[in-house]
Formats: structure tokens, C-alpha cells, sequence
């Protein structure tokens, strides 16, 4: 498995990776290939962690060309010394799809798309992504995707073979659904990577303009990324914004106090092909407070507008304001969407979610089209 993003570091696609990998681990030999120091976990794991780190790679928090290349040619060379059954890339930055189809070009590759991001981006940016991901789809050899919206954008923008891809939705700690909301009223969450398309702008200043009628508000934002000094210093210089880049997403039981300590999860994000934060936080029973915007897979799949959230103009803090302010002066209304909020949660356990990508590996490399993953034997 190939993936820039990996625990400690935060990302859900890494920590789809992880969880599916726990679990192929139990029967099989999974290594995986990402960026970063070596973690203290690393060697804990029933699977191999390759980790690139070298010390001219300074920035591990941003997009660089820098970052993309040195996953990409780190990849290359290591397997070019392995044989493995199967590979499967996630799709972002791209590039390192290719060193890994190049370097075991008779392997069977599975591309993960766990972002669709390029197709919703300015027009050249668009246009270029866009090209890169039609050649990974036509060179690998099969395709797995998160939601039915990204289904939808990846049949439409790349002409995918329907026949070529199935959905594998990401999974929910069961924890999460066992928490007990023990909401402070006021109290705003925000869990994610710290990076400009999370469009946090919009979600600080729809905050001062809700604190403004209501004093004692809180914002809690959970995150790293290259934003984190930026987020630092409103953090230091306002009132009630509070910046948690210490816990690690990963660590779930920390998280889920944080949740089920709030009010209202936020989430303003440019796009977002499943949601995996604003899954939980509905698990826990936390309404949402969401942006609508073409490339949200969240809005309507996972979040139901006067429901289980509210979904409200994109670009607008005084519309997040205002579903902020309408919730607290109603707590009929927040009740209600919470109730709504655990009953509605999307749930897949990770046990399930590895047997459906177990299975379409064994589809794979056994020729067999379409994959039906409706009946995966259990890992």
C-alpha cells in the first residue's frame, strides 16, 4: 500500500490504510509505504511501515513538489527490490501511482480514490490533474472508491468503467457510537487537516460573528497542517479559539472526549469525498454545521440539511453564524438533530470495510469482472 499520508500523521486516507491493513495483516503480508520519521508504533504493528524521511524533506506539513517527489522515488527504489501479489496507491499527489507502476509494471495495481479534489480546483490545475488521473485510471487494474458521489464525479470526469469500480465506504469506530454526548452549550468543533481548501477563514469569522451575541462561545479546532502557525496565532490573539495541534487524530479516545465535550461539529471544506470527522462526529451525536459546495460528498450522503444538520451558503460566515445562532436559541431544534444525528450515522465497521477490499483483491487477481464485495468472507 502507497499513501502520503499516514499515522501519526493526519489524513483519512492513511488512517483507512491503517485500519484496513490491521486487519489483511491477520492473514496476510502488508507492508506500507508512506512519509515521515519512524513512529514508536511502527514496530508494534503486525505489518512493515517503509518510512521516507530524509533530512532535506523539512516540510512534511504542506503539498510541496519536494514532499510529492521524495514519496515518488522512495517508492520506486524500494520496490523495485520486493514482489508483492498486489499493490493498491492512494490516488493523491498522483505522481507516486506512477513510480509504483513503473517500478512493478506486471503487478496488478489498485488505485484508492480517496480524494477527487483535482476535478474541482481553477481551471488549468483542473485541466492538468485531471489528464494525470486519466492515465492512472487506464494503467491500473482495478479502481476503489469512498462514496457514491465520488463514484459519480470519477464516472463522469474520467469515463470510468462502472464494471472497473466498486465502492468501499470508510469505516467508524464502534467507540464512537458507544459515546455519551455530554454537550457544553456554545462549545464549536472542527477536526481535520489544517489546509487552506477546510476554508477555516470562513469558520473563524463566522465565530466572531457568534460571539459577538453569545460571550462564553468556544471554537476548538483538532489538527496539524501548514496552517497550524497561521491558526496559532488567532489562537493567541482572540478570545474562546482554542488550537489542539498536540492530539493526534488518531488517538481515538481523546478525540471522542473532545466530541462528545461540544456542541456543534463545523465544516466549511471546499470539497470532501466521504468525510470521515463529520461521520464520527455524527456518531457521536454531534449536529453539523455544513457548507454546500459541488465537490462535497458529506452534504446530503452524510449530513441531511434540518435533519441531522444544518446546510447552509458556502462563502458566507454569516450563514454559519446563523445556524449557529438559530441552534442555541433553539434547543428543541439541537435536540432533535442530535437525536437524528446518532440514529442516522452512516456506520461501517472496519472489519467489514477490510473483507469488501479483501475481496477485490482477490477479484483481481483472479480475473474476475465485475467484483461483486457484497458477500466478503470475513478476514
Amino acid at each position: 500500500m502507497v499513501v502520503e499520508r499516514f499515522p501519526p500523521d493526519i489524513g483519512g486516507s492513511g488512517v483507512r490504510f491503517r485500519e484496513i491493513a490491521e486487519r489483511l495483516s491477520r492473514k496476510h503480508a502488508v507492508d506500507i509505504f508512506t512519509l515521515g520519521p519512524r513512529d514508536a508504533e511502527d514496530s508494534t504493528r503486525n505489518f512493515c511501515i517503509h518510512r521516507y524521511y530524509p533530512s532535506r524533506l523539512p516540510n512534511l506539513n504542506s503539498y510541496s513538489l519536494t514532499r510529492i517527489a521524495g514519496l515518488s522515488l522512495s517508492t520506486f527504489s524500494e520496490l523495485l527490490f520486493h514482489h508483492y501479489e498486489i499493490i493498491d496507491v492512494d490516488i493523491w499527489p498522483i505522481i507516486p501511482f506512477f513510480s509504483a507502476r513503473i517500478a512493478q509494471s506486471r503487478t496488478p495495481t489498485v488505485i484508492s480514490w480517496n480524494v477527487v479534489w483535482p476535478f474541482s480546483i481553477h481551471r488549468a490545475a483542473s485541466i492538468a490533474s485531471t489528464f494525470l488521473a486519466k492515465r492512472c485510471s487506464a494503467m491500473c487494474t482495478y479502481n476503489i472508491t469512498v462514496s457514491n458521489f465520488a463514484k459519480r464525479v470519477l464516472i463522469e470526469h474520467l469515463n470510468m468503467n462502472p464494471e472497473r469500480l466498486s465502492v468501499i465506504p470508510n469505516g467508524t469506530d464502534e467507540a464512537f457510537l458507544r459515546a455519551r454526548l455530554k454537550p457544553k452549550q456554545g462549545r464549536i468543533i472542527f477536526v481535520g487537516r489544517l489546509e487552506l481548501q477546510k476554508r477555516l477563514d470562513l469558520v473563524l469569522e463566522a465565530f466572531k460573528i457568534f460571539k459577538e451575541s453569545v460571550n462564553d462561545a468556544e471554537l476548538h479546532i483538532i489538527g496539524s497542517g501548514p496552517l497550524g502557525p497561521e491558526l496559532q496565532h488567532a489562537s493567541d490573539k482572540s478570545d474562546g479559539i482554542h488550537l489542539h495541534m498536540s492530539i493526534p487524530v488518531q488517538d481515538r479516545n481523546e478525540l471522542i472526549s473532545m466530541l462528545s465535550n461540544s456542541w456543534v461539529f463545523v465544516s466549511a471544506s471546499e470539497f470532501e469525498t466521504f468525510g470521515m470527522a463529520i461521520s464520527e462526529a455524527s456518531s457521536v451525536g454531534l449536529p453539523v454545521v455544513i457548507t454546500r459546495t459541488v465537490f462535497n460528498g458529506a452534504v446530503d450522503e452524510l449530513v441531511k440539511n434540518e435533519r441531522n444538520g444544518l446546510i447552509v451558503d458556502h462563502n458566507s460566515p454569516r450563514a454559519i453564524a446563523d445556524a449557529f445562532e438559530r441552534l442555541y436559541r433553539d434547543p428543541e431544534l439541537w435536540k432533535k438533530l442530535s437525536d437524528n444525528a446518532k440514529r442516522l450515522a452512516v456506520f461501517h465497521s472496519w472489519d467489514k470495510i477490510a473483507n469488501q477490499v479483501e475481496a477485490v483483491y482477490e477479484g483481481v487477481l483472479t480475473g474476475r469482472l465485475p467484483i461483486d464485495i457484497s458477500g466478503a468472507a470475513a478476514v
